[in-house]
């Protein structure tokens, strides 16, 4: 049985390698010159620099990114760093600085410390993060489906606002926020709750780069036999009496297979498919879903022993007030994620910003654009002195990405960075099955489901069932501890 799959970021990789580990031949097809998607790393000035994946978890040992890399035989090979610290977080206002250590029982020690008057609610807060990320059963690779409670369901400022009361806690419980995109009184609390179980249970990073684990599912692909080809982004994919019979390159190249697999945005995959493949009501439902916010991202390479890094993420707000704002005075929160000689800034932004340059290609923007990225690459380095004074006085080289990069990096149309945009008054609208309605052709990537190092492989092992049958990876993976 042979599999193809367009797109290898990080669901077409996963998928592609569990189903090799699984005697499946598998092609993947990839539009960039580099795979990975948000995995991917680039040089510049003999630097290397991450596009996306900045933080992980559940690498630990019997954590399910463990157990899963350690099932595809590719866990020595990844240079995984531990963490003390989850996250650093500044509120700019106050000057009040937390260092917020990794673990259950450390987090919450340390908050309860500080915040004796809600060190109830505080334990109760993690006891609910806790209790609730079991109902993800698959997050947890057990078998079985449990129906999601009211709390799992509920917008994530509210369900941790029911638990403490002071508002600077609040928003200290929320730092995971730009993790997600979250939205005041929209975002379901599941997203809040999931990646706030993965990060504090277990923080770490990829002290060489996350594109060696690209490569490392890369290989798991080639050793079962399969291909990961470059350079060969999809012009159609030929439907027929509700089957895929065929997938055609830029080059006119053609490609089959007995099933077929989507990594790329649901829009995208819409585009370049011909035939009857998609009842009306489906394709408008995925042209109406929003995506979440873009990104603007300053990359800063520091001078040789100007600055000594922190090994941890840090995060600046401008207000405990604007943990969830994105409008008025852009930018409110700064997370700097630091590696070797460099930092990287990671600020949300809404595609909106640069929508008026949105036909123009990089390099070709014109003075107008370059100015703008000039003002916001000062703006976010000025919220971040706040906690690095004399920041820019140390650095070497400083460059920017603005959502316009990200959109051709991920070949999205508004450059959602965590994908499609989940709603608690809407929460069917966003759900996206793995299967189609075309026999043969199936989803995965961070579009369907849930987004990051914690939601795509699982959604990858999902995809990969649907085919090969249920639980098919899930009770081999189980066997790992």
């Amino acid at each position: 049985m042979d599999t193809l799959i367009i797109g290898a970021g990080l669901g077409g990789l996963f998928a592609g390698a569990l189903l090799s580990k699984q005697g499946v031949r598998v092609t993947v097809l990839e539009k960039n010159p580099t795979i990975g998607g948000g995995l991917q790393n680039f040089v510049r000035n003999g630097e290397m620099y991450e596009t996306g994946m900045h933080v992980a978890g559940g690498f630990g040992p019997g954590g399910t990114l463990n157990r899963l890399c350690t099932y595809l035989g590719i866990t020595d090979s990844l240079d995984i760093v531990r963490s003390e610290i989850v996250s650093s977080v500044t509120f700019a206002d106050s000057g009040h600085t937390y260092n917020l250590p990794a673990g259950y029982g450390a987090f919450t020690d340390y908050l309860c410390g500080l915040f004796p008057e809600q060190a109830d609610g505080l334990k109760r807060y993690m006891d609910a993060v806790i209790r609730l990320s079991h109902e993800e059963k698959l997050f947890y690779l057990e078998s079985g489906y449990q129906a999601h409670s009211e709390e799992f369901l509920m917008p994530a400022d509210r369900f941790i606002a029911k638990y403490v009361s002071d508002a600077e806690l609040q928003s200290l419980l929320a730092f995971p926020n730009t993790l997600y995109a979250g939205v005041a009184g929209h975002t379901p609390a599941y997203l809040h709750i999931m990646i706030s179980a993965l990060f504090i249970g277990d923080p770490c990073r990829f002290g060489s780069g996350s594109g060696y684990l690209a490569d490392a599912l890369k290989r798991v692909i080639e050793q079962g036999g399969g291909q990961v080809l470059t350079r060969r982004q999809v012009a159609k994919v030929t439907v027929c009496d509700k089957m895929v019979t065929s997938v055609t390159d830029c080059q006119g190249r053609e490609y089959t297979a007995d099933n077929y697999i989507s990594a790329i945005h649901p829009l995208s995959l819409l585009e370049r498919t011909e035939g009857r493949a998609f009842n009306a009501g489906f394709t408008s439902r995925l042209q109406s879903i929003p995506e979440t916010a873009s990104a603007f991202k300053v990359f800063v390479r520091l001078k040789p022993g100007a600055f000594k890094a922190p090994a941890y993420p840090v995060s600046v707000t401008d207000s405990c007030s604007n943990v969830w704002r994105r409008d008025g005075n852009w930018p409110h929160t700064a997370n700097c994620f630091f590696s070797g000689s460099h930092l990287t800034v990671f600020c949300l932004m809404d595609f909106d910003e640069v929508r008026q340059w949105e036909n123009t290609v990089s390099g070709h923007r014109g003075h107008e654009y370059e100015s703008w990225k000039k003002k916001r690459t000062d703006s976010v380095l000025e919220l971040v002195e706040k906690r690095f004074p004399g920041l820019r006085n140390m650095a070497a080289d400083i460059f920017a990405a603005s959502p316009l990069t990200f959109r051709d990096w991920y070949g999205t149309k508004n450059a959602g960075a965590f994908g499609y945009s989940k709603d608690c008054d809407n929460l069917m609208l966003s759900q996206i099955p793995v299967r189609t309605k075309v026999g043969n052709l199936f989803l995965t990537g961070q579009n369907v489901n849930m987004h990051g190092i914690g939601g795509v492989p699982m959604t990858a092992i999902e995809t990969v069932q649907a085919i090969l049958g249920e639980n098919s990876i899930v009770d081999d993976i189980k066997q790992i501890k």
